[in-house]
């Protein structure tokens, strides 16, 4: 029982880490779709965050797959992932803006 609860509290911990990193994306895209032009320099913090979390975000997703893989049920292996592609989209639109 009380491996149980190791696995659950980890799991729960990688989710939230994960949440919390989606909702570091979604507000990237809130930035993105805001109608008045983005400055250069908010433009390049924009895409270094982006980076920076995506990598995060790709690796925390890889590992919380294997650890469901090996400690869920085949109807528990779930995982819900953001569209990243929708924001690298939106980023090279602003991009282009200011070219």
């Amino acid at each position: 029982m009380a491996s149980e609860n190791k696995i659950e509290e980890y799991q729960n911990s990688l989710e939230e880490e994960k949440f919390m990193i989606e909702s570091h994306f979604v507000n990237i895209e809130r930035i993105l779709r805001e109608p008045e032009p983005i400055e250069q320099e908010k433009l390049v913090t924009l895409m270094n965050n982006y980076n920076t979390l995506n990598i995060q975000y790709d690796q925390l997703c890889s590992d919380l797959i294997r650890f469901i893989q090996i400690f869920k049920d085949d109807d528990e292996q779930e995982i819900r992932l953001y569209k990243t592609d929708e924001l690298v989209e939106l980023l090279q639109e602003k991009i282009n803006q200011i070219e």
